[in-house]
């Protein structure tokens, strides 16, 4: 009987491996599959960045004689319409310079 209890201990015990390895390797394949989620989703955010920084609008930098300029028709009386027209700036811009956003 000693000789049929240990080939079952062994039986037992090559099951457990077998049942292991099989669980180890299942967990590395979702492993490797998510990690190549990843990989997809890290080039899929650079893409985004690449085309989020291409369509920043560019900001047109408004010069210090432009500001002075505005200033200047302001006081001569002119209204915002008027000294965008004369400026070229936008009445959004000269509200802006006229309320000290570019001081």
């Amino acid at each position: 009987m000693g000789i049929f209890k240990s080939k079952s201990q062994d039986d037992w015990k090559i099951n457990y491996i077998k049942e292991f390895n099989e669980m180890r390797d299942s967990y590395e394949d979702k492993l490797q599959k998510k990690q190549g989620e990843i990989e997809t989703l890290k080039k899929e955010i650079e893409e985004l960045r690449a085309l989020k920084s291409n369509l920043r609008p560019k900001e047109k930098q408004i010069k210090d004689t432009d500001i002075e300029q505005i200033k200047e028709l302001r006081n001569e009386g002119l209204s915002y319409r008027q000294i965008s027209d004369k400026t070229s700036w936008s009445k959004a811009t000269v509200c802006r310079v006229l309320n000290g956003l570019y001081d």
